[in-house]
C-alpha cells in the first residue's frame, strides 16, 4: 500500500501499482513502449537518487532506480506496458503520483528546493496525459494526507461489513464531488479517484476473518470487481490477488491438491472452477494468471500438462505471458548477478566482535560480497528495523546458523530504509548473528533498484560460482532452507 506525502507505510508485501486502458473490451491487449522521463531542478545534496516502480502485474521488472548526480538531475526509463496504469515515482522520501497508458511519453520537472515543503507547486507535467496528471497527483497528495483512512469491523457478519464499506463508499462520493466542484476535477480524474479509494478500502479488507464468505464480500455487487475499467486504479491488483487468495481458502479440493504439491491437478481444479464462478473477461484472465504464476513458480514443468491454454485466457497476452515465465524457470533458476559498473556510496560494515561501525568505499553491493566471502554460499536477508515480519523470521535464523556452523554458508544481513541508529539498536536487542550491513537512503534506492527487491522481508540466495538462485525458503520454512543450501554445498 502506498500513501504520501511523506512516505508513512512500511512496504508491505508488497503492495504497490496497476490500470487498464479504456478501449472496447473487445480490443486486443498488446505491449506497447512507454516513456517516463523528466529533470529534477536545484537538487539537494540529501536527494540524489529517485526510483520508478512500474508494478506491472505481467511483468517480472517491477521497478528501476537512477543515480541524478550522473546525468545532473536527468532521469528517463522505458517499460513495455500492457494496461493503461498509475505508476510511483519515489523521490526524496515521497511519491508521486503518475499515469501512463500503453505508448506515452509523459515528463516531469521536480523542483528539489521546495518539493518536500509543496510537493503540489514543485512539480510540472509535459507530454501525454499531462492535465490529467496534474490534476491526478493534487488530488493524491490532498486524499492521502487529508483524508481519514478507512477502517472496518474485521468480525462483523458479511451484511454489516458490506453495509460499512457502502457508508464509506458513498461519503467518498460526496467528498469528490465536492472537491471537484472546488478544484475543476474532470470526469476522468473523479472517476479514477473513486475507483482508487474503492481498492483502497478494499485493502483494508484484508484482515476480514470470515473465511468461509470472504469471496462474496470482496466479489459484492458494491465493487463491481468484473469491470475492466477498475484497473485504473494501482489498488485493484491486489484486490484481484485477494480475491484469488479467498478462491483458493474457500475451495477445498483446490487448497488440498495445491497444498499436498499436486500441482497438476490442482491447477486444472482451480481453472475449471474459476471460469465457472467468474464471467469471461480480463479480470478472470487476472485471476487465472496469477493462479497459473504461483503454481508455475513452484513447478514449471506442469505447463505442457495444460493443453488448452489458447481457450482458458481471452486476452492471449496472458498465455504469451505465462508461458515465457514458465519456460525462463525450466531453463534454470540460476542467475548472473548483474554489474552495473556504478559502484554506490553510503555502504557501512559492523564489525560484530568489537562493535565498530566501519564505512565502506564505494562498492557494488553483491559483486563485493561475493569477492569478500569468495568460495562461499551466501544466504542474504535484506531487511528494515520498522518491519515485523523481518524480525519474526529473524527468529528462525539460529536454527540455520547453528546447522551450517563450520561449512562454508555464510549469513548476511542488508539493512535499509532505516536509520543507522535503529539498526544498531535492533540488531544489539534481537542477537540477530552472521554479517551486518546498513545501506543509507540513497544506497538502498539504488541496491533494490538494481535487484528489483520491492519489500521486506526479502532473501537472495548466491551459490560458490557467485550466481543468484531462485526461489528462496525463507528462515521459518527451515527445512526448505537447509535443503536449498546443502544441495548448493
Amino acid at each position: 500500500m502506498i500513501t504520501t506525502r511523506k512516505i508513512r507505510f512500511k512496504w508491505m508485501i508488497i503492495i504497490i501499482p496497476l490500470f487498464v486502458s479504456c478501449s472496447p473490451k473487445s480490443s486486443k491487449l498488446e505491449p506497447k513502449r512507454t516513456v517516463i522521463a523528466g529533470q529534477v531542478e536545484n537538487m539537494p545534496a540529501n536527494a540524489t537518487t529517485l526510483l520508478v516502480t512500474f508494478a506491472d502485474p505481467l511483468s517480472e521488472e517491477r521497478q528501476t532506480v537512477q543515480d541524478l548526480t550522473l546525468s545532473d538531475g536527468a532521469f528517463c526509463v522505458a517499460h513495455d506496458y500492457v494496461f493503461a496504469q498509475n505508476l510511483a515515482i519515489q523521490y526524496d522520501h515521497t511519491f508521486i503520483n503518475l499515469y501512463v497508458a500503453p505508448g506515452d511519453s509523459v515528463f516531469v520537472t521536480i523542483d528539489g528546493s521546495k518539493f518536500q515543503q509543496s510537493p503540489e507547486s514543485a512539480l510540472i507535467f509535459s507530454g501525454d496525459n499531462a492535465e490529467i496528471n496534474e490534476q491526478l497527483s493534487r488530488w493524491s497528495y490532498y486524499a492521502y494526507e487529508e483524508l481519514p483512512t478507512p477502517r472496518f469491523n474485521p468480525a462483523a457478519p458479511p451484511a454489516e461489513y458490506l453495509q460499512s464499506i457502502k457508508q464509506c463508499l458513498h461519503a467518498m462520493q460526496d467528498t469528490i464531488a465536492a472537491y471537484a466542484q472546488r478544484n475543476g476535477m474532470n470526469d476522468f480524474v473523479k472517476q479514477w479517484a473513486f475507483i482508487d479509494y474503492k481498492f483502497l478500502a478494499a485493502n483494508y479488507m484484508l484482515d476480514y476473518k470470515d473465511w468461509a464468505n470472504r469471496w462474496n464480500v470482496y466479489t459484492d455487487s458494491i465493487f463491481d470487481v468484473y469491470d475492466e475499467q477498475n484497473f485504473q486504479s494501482l489498488y485493484f491488483q491486489y484486490h484481484v490477488g485477494a480475491c484469488v487468495h479467498a478462491f483458493i481458502a474457500g475451495n477445498e479440493t483446490v487448497r488440498n491438491l495445491l497444498n499436498g504439491k499436486d500441482y497438476s491437478a490442482g491447477l486444472h481444479a482451480a481453472v475449471k472452477t474459476l471460469s465457472d464462478k467468474a464471467p469471461k473477461g480480463v479480470v478472470r484472465d487476472m485471476m487465472i494468471y496469477k493462479i497459473a504464476h504461483k503454481v508455475l513458480s513452484e513447478k514449471p514443468e506442469i505447463y505442457d500438462s495444460i493443453p488448452e491454454w489458447n481457450a482458458i485466457f481471452s486476452q492471449p497476452v496472458f498465455h504469451e505471458k505465462i508461458k515465457s515465465f514458465a519456460f525462463e524457470k525450466l531453463a534454470g533458476a540460476k542467475k548472473t548477478i548483474p554489474l552495473t559498473g556504478q559502484a554506490i556510496k553510503g555502504v557501512s560494515y559492523l564489525d560484530m566482535e568489537t562493535q565498530n561501525v566501519m564505512p565502506l568505499p564505494d562498492i557494488e553491493v553483491l559483486p563485493y560480497l561475493v569477492e569478500r566471502y569468495k568460495n562461499k554460499i551466501l544466504y542474504v536477508d535484506v531487511w528494515a528495523t520498522w518491519c515485523g515480519p523481518c524480525l519474526e523470521e529473524m527468529k528462525y535464523a539460529p536454527t540455520l546458523h547453528e546447522y551450517f556452523t563450520g561449512k562454508e554458508v555464510v549469513f548476511v544481513n542488508l539493512c535499509m530504509q532505516s536509520t543507522a541508529e535503529s539498526w544498531l539498536k535492533t540488531v544489539a536487542k534481537n542477537d540477530i548473528h552472521g554479517e551486518h550491513y546498513y545501506l543509507d537512503e540513497n544506497a538502498a534506492k539504488l541496491f533494490m533498484g538494481t535487484y528489483n527487491i520491492l519489500g521486506f522481508p526479502n532473501y537472495l540466495l548466491i551459490d560458490k560460482d557467485g550466481q543468484l538462485r531462485s526461489p528462496v525458503a525463507r528462515p521459518s520454512n527451515t527445512q526448505a532452507a537447509i535443503n536449498q543450501i546443502e544441495l548448493l554445498l
